[in-house]
């Protein structure tokens, strides 16, 4: 009599070996265990790996990666000893060359796969994308890099209640201060760092001098978990083209506080090429102030940058691309998209500092920029300005407002050609309802998410557009992120 061995039905906890065959949407290698697709964090095409299964979902598994039995043979070595526990270079093990390949194919893929329109018209879609744009610098790319003060980890004590059927109080204590990165899913901890080949060259000299800034001074680091300490980030930016740069500290503390400690602070004066030095008072508990005080120790309260001939004043906290270099390529991109007369009026929807319209301003006759955070307005209006750039105007408020006020019929302008940049989320229902109600003849459709973008894509291909061209461009080598710039033309 035979027994019959019941196959093992995948679960949560399980290890498996898998062929990772492609990238997925989000940078996640993808493999399948018996037809059901599998999502490894961390695992690049054409490895062999033994992973752990960490989460079932409806039609799909997630995975991390327990060890790489077999190498791709397009996997190279890593240049930063904090490769695999940063999180940040999710692909700097593989060939550059490869990684915009595998971005290409992901706009493909996603806009073929996740588009909702009839199969026949997706299957169109993927012919539409053009070859993509390489970042020019593959290293030392960044022009911004923020990283926090605080503990790699937290010993904590339980403290017997002091009333009879109260709670024990836990005790958090604040031991060994570093500075370094969050790592994913890990906000009260930092990951110390001692370079990032992202950021510019100098930064590991930079880091040991803030190490020893940090134990010369014994000034308390931020805690997250009882929101008491002073020092929370250091926010670095620099000037591609001008080689100004910027150290910001920002600081839990007043300025009465502050003055007798300035003194320390000004031992950073002395480094290459500083613009200016600053700290920011912040007691927000989000990591980024609303409405910062910021003290100047050294220059002014901004380094300035130039994108072609326009040159942009940037503050510590100035909504601007990190990737300068390859920030021009991308408005090439959105210019030759565009295609403008000097007859027509665009409209910049969620144009932060006013970077694209400030560039558009010179072959149109008219652009109105629209963005919901004030600081933002404020660098727009200034930057235009030093740009003697008159036929540019902004209005503050969320796009999904404003653009109702804007598009409406009978309104001030009529925009014949519209251009958005949206946050990962895509566009604001309202505001897609807006847009094609307005019926331009051209939209410049600019995403940093494939998926929300093909989302917003179903709804202008159903309302009487057609997609004539999807140009990517890679803004970050060495992640899964992808920049696309889409041309859109009304039937």
């Amino acid at each position: 009599m035979s027994s019959i061995v019941d196959p093992i039905v995948p679960a949560p906890g399980q290890s498996h070996v898998l062929t990772v065959e492609k990238f997925a949407h989000g940078g996640a290698g993808f493999a399948t265990l018996g037809g059901v697709p599998v999502f490894i964090t961390g695992a690049i095409p054409g490895q062999k790996v033994s992973v752990v299964l960490t989460k079932k979902k409806d039609t799909y598994f997630e995975a991390r990666v327990e060890k790489v039995i077999m190498r791709s043979k397009d996997e190279i070595v890593a240049k930063c000893q904090h490769f695999g526990t940063c999180g940040g270079c999710v692909w700097q093990n593989l060939n550059y060359n490869k990684q915009i390949q595998y971005k290409e194919d992901i706009v493909r893929e996603t806009l073929e796969h996740l588009t909702p329109v009839d199969p026949a018209v997706r299957k169109q879609l993927p012919g539409r994308v053009l070859k993509i744009i390489p970042s020019p610098q593959v290293f030392h790319y960044r022009n911004k890099l923020e990283l926090t003060f605080g503990y790699a980890n937290m010993r904590t004590e339980q403290k017997p209640p002091t009333v009879p059927g109260a709670k024990p109080q836990r005790i958090f204590f604040d031991e060994n201060p570093s500075i370094g990165f969050h790592m994913a899913g890990e906000w009260a901890t930092i990951l110390p760092v001692t370079e990032c080949h992202l950021y510019d060259e100098q930064l590991p000299t930079l880091l040991a001098d803030v190490r020893r800034f940090m134990a010369d001074t014994k000034l308390t680091v931020y805690n997250p978990k009882t929101h008491k300490g002073m020092l929370r980030n250091l926010i670095l930016r620099r000037g591609i083209h001008t080689e100004e740069q910027m150290i910001c500290f920002v600081v839990q503390a007043r300025k009465k506080e502050l003055e007798p400690l300035f003194q320390k602070f000004l031992r950073f004066a002395g480094r290459p090429h500083l613009k200016s030095l600053l700290i920011v008072e912040h007691f927000g508990l989000n990591d980024k102030p609303e409405e910062p005080k910021i003290h100047s120790l050294i220059g002014e309260q901004w380094i300035t940058e130039r994108i072609f001939d326009l040159s942009f004043q940037i503050s510590p906290f100035s909504f601007f691309q990190t990737n300068t270099l390859a920030t021009e390529k991308l408005y090439s991109a959105i210019g030759a998209a565009a295609d403008l007369s000097l007859k027509d009026t665009v409209l910049d929807a969620y144009c932060g500092m006013g970077t694209i319209g400030q560039y558009l301003a010179r072959y149109c006759e008219k652009v109105v920029g629209i963005e919901s955070h004030p600081s933002a307005i404020d660098d727009a209006l200034r930057s235009a300005g030093r740009n003697r750039i008159g036929n540019i105007s902004f209005y503050k408020g969320k796009a999904e407002q404003v653009l109702h006020q804007q598009l409406k019929a009978g309104g001030k302008y009529k925009f014949n050609v519209i251009v958005v940049d949206p946050p990962r989320v895509g566009l604001h229902p309202a505001a897609l309802e807006s847009i094609i109600t307005h019926r331009p003849e051209k939209i410049v459709y600019v995403s940093c998410n494939a998926a929300t973008f093909a989302r917003d894509l179903g709804e202008l291909l159903k309302n009487g557009y057609e997609l004539r061209t999807v140009q990517p461009v890679d803004m970050f080598p060495h992640t899964a992120h992808i920049e696309l710039v889409a041309l859109l033309h009304r039937k």
